[in-house]
């Protein structure tokens, strides 16, 4: 049987970048350090006692205050860090009406959650619990965490834009075929026939399909799924501005531009500096 949770402590900034399982619900707490957390197309100020909520495949990474974005080799970032399988525990709370607080918050993922733990330590104290818990106990700790957590009135969205959607529920097969499509292409041109022909649809017809379940035009999602990837690559300081422009599937760099500040608020240079702290002249390539 396919295992439910798996954890994680202690752990440096770096290792907090995406990377892990598409389908994990994560909940991380601070312990130490302040700084501020990319997350989606946003980025939020986190301080000791703070705790996060964020699916997986959510574009995120720590920029450190004491290492301003470089390896946290002092460790003045410290995190407990808790992972658990999505698609498992949505299908074990399906038939529990009690559970919709937990549901609601869970369905959240996608844009990631912030709740400050500082004047409620009982919460944080709950994150703690479940890291020393065995067997049944880890479990029963982890769903009271998520039921307060659920209720609190503090709790904050932090994206205004859903992660990509790599893993639609299966009663559509043709987003499921759409999305993978994307994710894997997205680099390169992908025109209205293309994506039709993948759906089995007329362009026509494909266009309102896509726009009834998603509420956005084909073309402004592919936009989003490409920024998303160019906020990756704006991480490693080896890719030029250009560079990140053309690898993620925009053919221009004003276009590239223009998408990348209406959904960051940002340009691609403001992005690169906030997220890894380095503004130096030997990086003005990168600008």
């Amino acid at each position: 049987m396919k295992k439910i949770f798996s954890f994680g402590s202690n752990v440096s900034a770096r290792l907090y970048d995406s990377g892990r399982s598409i389908d994990e619900f994560v909940v991380l707490l601070v312990l130490r350090g302040k700084g501020e957390f990319f997350i989606g197309d946003n980025v939020v100020p986190f301080v000791k006692n703070d705790l996060f909520f964020f699916a997986g495949r959510i574009a995120r990474s720590f920029n450190d205050d004491q290492n301003n974005g470089r390896e946290n080799k002092s460790n003045n970032l410290k995190v407990i860090s808790l992972f658990f399988n999505l698609s498992q525990i949505e299908e074990a709370l399906n038939n529990v009406p009690e559970a919709y607080h937990i549901k609601k918050l869970i369905s959240f993922a996608d844009y990631g959650l912030k709740l400050s733990c500082t004047e409620n330590r009982a919460l944080a104290n709950q994150v703690l619990q479940i890291h020393k818990a065995k067997g049944l106990h880890k479990m029963l700790s982890f769903y009271k965490l998520i039921d307060h957590a659920s209720r609190n009135k503090d709790i904050m969205v932090l994206s205004a834009k859903a992660a990509m959607k790599c893993n639609q529920a299966s009663e559509e097969p043709k987003l499921r075929k759409i999305f993978d499509f994307i994710k894997e292409n997205h680099r390169d041109t992908i025109t209205l026939e293309q994506i039709s022909a993948i759906a089995n649809m007329s362009p026509t017809g494909f266009c309102r399909f896509f726009k009834s379940h998603e509420q956005k035009t084909f073309s402004q999602y592919l936009a989003e799924v490409r920024i998303e990837s160019a906020c990756k690559m704006l991480k490693d300081k080896g890719y030029s501005i250009s560079d990140c422009c053309y690898g993620s599937g925009f053919n221009n760099l004003s276009n590239f531009n223009r998408h990348f500040k209406k959904q960051t608020g940002m340009s691609p240079s403001e992005y690169r500096i906030k997220v890894t702290g380095d503004c130096s002249g030997k990086n003005r390539k990168c600008a």
